[in-house]
């Protein structure tokens, strides 16, 4: 990727995330709840026996009650480690509290003593990003750390994104190695892109 990309990209991210930081405590957490309602609904959460999702930090959608009606519906929760050279490893949990320390940059983490689970075994994938557009991409945030997860898992396993309709950009700019997204869940609606 150039220079100019890189560039265009981290100025990109941080207008999103300022963007996101505007959300009060309170509204973010009522635009949550939403999101988890919409994401509990679909087919595809609740065809999915095992399920990555990730832990939210910092002014991210909540993730921890949709990680708790996981475990609560029966399904195998995996959540991502991160690994030196951008490798995320995809570790199942079974309690939120046990099998949790802080990790990477103060991100919760699911603990290196827990088994790792064959990324083709992964039924549906949920993420973070800084940014999306309606044509399915999505910016993270500069890491590659999913980008690189995407290609080891099963071509047919849907990406679903998690954000705030504030974190909706005209256009994202991408690389060749961004993935595009399944679906877009914010608190307005899903937006699907797997037409």
């Amino acid at each position: 990727m150039s220079e100019d990309q890189q560039s265009l990209k981290t100025e990109v991210r941080q207008a999103c995330l300022c963007q996101r930081t505007s959300l009060g405590e309170k509204e973010r957490k009522s635009k949550s709840e939403i999101i988890q309602r919409k994401l509990m609904d679909l087919p595809e959460f609740k065809l999915a026996q095992t399920v990555m999702l990730f832990l939210n930090f910092r002014e991210e959608v909540e993730t921890t009650a949709m990680a708790e009606a996981t475990l609560a519906s029966k399904k195998k929760l995996v959540l991502p480690r991160c690994a030196p050279h951008s490798i995320l490893l995809p570790i199942e949990v079974r309690d939120l509290i046990q099998d949790i320390e802080p990790g990477t940059y103060g991100i919760r983490e699911p603990k290196l003593t827990l088994g790792v689970v064959e990324p083709s075994e992964i039924d549906l994938i949920i993420v973070p990003g800084s940014g999306f557009d309606l044509q399915g991409n999505r910016l993270g945030y500069g890491g590659g750390y999913y980008d690189r997860f995407f290609m080891l898992l099963n071509p047919l396993t849907p990406r679903i994104a998690l954000g705030f309709e504030c974190q909706i950009i005209p256009q994202v700019p991408v690389g060749k190695h961004d993935a595009l997204m399944t679906m877009l869940i914010t608190e307005n609606g899903v937006y699907n892109f797997s037409s």
